[in-house]
């Protein structure tokens, strides 16, 4: 709905984030649901919610630009702390369900319905893949489509910002309710937590339906519920009770409160022995003879993981791709685990695993894995460094496909500009960065400055490959096809 960037408040002198939406109306639904947003935000406060600082718009250019400054959460979402394939430790699970729940709470208090609860809209404060530690709280994000489940107020029905018969949401986690136009409650949200703790629990979604958005709807309105115990059967039979009423059709068979809801995940997680791990792995016997210690060189052990995850998944690259993620989130917590700060194995497995999320239709979360890799990789190594310019790329094309060509393309102009004083103007890399920027300028409705950039890349490569390359022949149908 709009674009999110990282800030320095130059003022206060503190990081926050800052949303933006251009509209060419203020009164388009877009528009007021942005700004219900900053209302929603303000009214609650708690630390489990994020903070709103500040909301305003500017007209320049002939549209509107709303603005939205929050609070900036020291962490990363909890999708990037646990990858699909992968779960938590039961005790692990519990508890930061008990504090999804608990986040609710004050929500729920407003007579409001968050309706988005998924991983992305979750930040773990402070958490680390490698070092999830328990303390880390959570922090419930993204307030865009929330609404009141009452028949008035200015923040809901009465309101219409969402349209008539628009649904709105992640179908993955989406009550039945939402998908036939019932009425919504808490319960709604509450459904969406028995889906994200099925997937802690299990490693993947309760129902999963890739590209079939029909076959979806059905699993969740008619399917039988499935059972955590079935997957995992060391998961207690009371957890496995608890997901299922969660999960119920009928909402009113489900729990109709977020309080009573955290109280007994907080009572079932007392009575889980602790795990002192992240990530549950199947128990193996011990190997004989004294532990084994840590690899003579570990960056070779790294590098060697990797390389063999990747010929394994290869074979059947389409079918394995959510095993090569899985297995591929293993080497990330040996090389943190084993390798120093800023080393480029680890780096190499993040731009290995963040491209596997992109081939699993997960770009985004490829974006947000590889963002900060990228920066300190340019940071540490410069900006012409061959692992620097391929990280910078891919993000890049992360970006683009998340849905957002227009700071891809900008992404690409800055690297762009940082390495061509090193690079010369028919170097692969230069070229394949200049093609990128005017593909993705293409794609946010600028076409003639990427028909501008096909054209001087074109004539660079006439110059050093002659007009029959392929290369060269390629650029001129690009060219004649962004014109046109």
């Amino acid at each position: 709905m709009a674009e999110v960037w990282k800030a320095h408040d130059q003022r206060l002198d503190r990081t926050v984030v800052a949303k933006f939406l251009r509209v060419n109306d203020r009164g388009t639904h877009p528009a007021l649901r942005f700004l219900r947003e900053a209302k929603i935000l303000a009214a609650i406060d708690d630390p489990r919610i994020v903070r709103v600082h500040d909301v305003d718009e500017a007209r320049f250019n002939g549209f509107w630009h709303l603005y939205l400054i929050t609070q900036y959460i020291e962490g990363q979402t909890l999708r990037v702390a646990l990858p699909k394939g992968r779960r938590l430790a039961v005790d692990h699970a519990l508890r930061w369900a008990a504090e999804l729940c608990e986040a609710l709470v004050p929500v729920h208090a407003r007579d409001l319905v968050h309706r988005d609860i998924k991983p992305t809209n979750v930040m773990v404060r402070g958490a680390r893949t490698a070092d999830p530690g328990a303390s880390g709280s959570l922090v419930l994000l993204d307030f865009g489509i929330a609404r009141t489940y009452t028949a008035y107020g200015a923040l809901g029905y009465a309101a219409g910002v969402t349209g008539d018969a628009q649904l709105i949401g992640t179908p993955e986690y989406m009550a039945p309710e939402c998908f036939v136009q019932d009425p919504i409650g808490p319960a709604t949200d509450l459904y969406a937590v028995g889906c994200v703790l099925f997937e802690m629990l299990t490693g993947r979604q309760p129902y999963s339906a890739p590209e079939d958005y029909g076959a979806l709807v059905n699993l969740h309105c008619r399917a039988p519920i499935p059972s955590v115990r079935s997957l995992r059967p060391e998961v207690p039979p009371a957890v496995d009770h608890l997901v299922t009423r969660l999960l119920t059709k009928n909402p009113g068979e489900r729990p109709a409160d977020a309080r009573e809801v955290a109280g007994l995940l907080r009572g079932l997680s007392l009575a889980v022995v602790p795990h002192p791990t992240l990530v549950v792995t199947p128990a193996t016997p011990p190997p004989p003879g004294p532990p084994p210690g840590p690899p003579a060189d570990p960056a070779r052990e790294v590098e060697a993981r990797c390389n063999a995850v990747l010929e394994a998944t290869e074979r059947d690259p389409e079918g394995a791709v959510g095993e090569r993620v899985r297995l591929l989130g293993d080497v990330l917590d040996f090389a943190h685990a084993t390798l120093p700060a800023d080393h480029r194995g680890t780096w190499l497995v993040v731009l290995h695993l963040a491209q596997a999320l992109a081939r699993a239709g997960r770009p985004a979360a490829a974006a947000e894995l590889l963002a900060p890799v990228a920066a300190r990789a340019r940071q540490v190594l410069g900006a012409d460094d061959q692992l620097a310019v391929v990280c910078a790329l891919n993000l890049a094309r992360y970006i683009g496909e998340s849905g957002h060509p227009r700071p891809a393309a900008q992404h690409l102009l800055e690297l762009r500009t940082a390495v061509s004083g090193v690079l010369s103007a028919t170097d692969p890399k230069l070229s394949e960065i200049r093609y990128d920027q005017a593909h993705w300028l293409a794609a946010a409705g600028e076409t003639r400055r990427a028909a501008a950039e096909f054209e001087a890349l074109y004539a660079d490569h006439r110059t050093a490959y002659g007009p029959d390359h392929p290369q060269t022949v390629r650029l001129r149908e690009l060219i004649a096809r962004t014109r046109a």
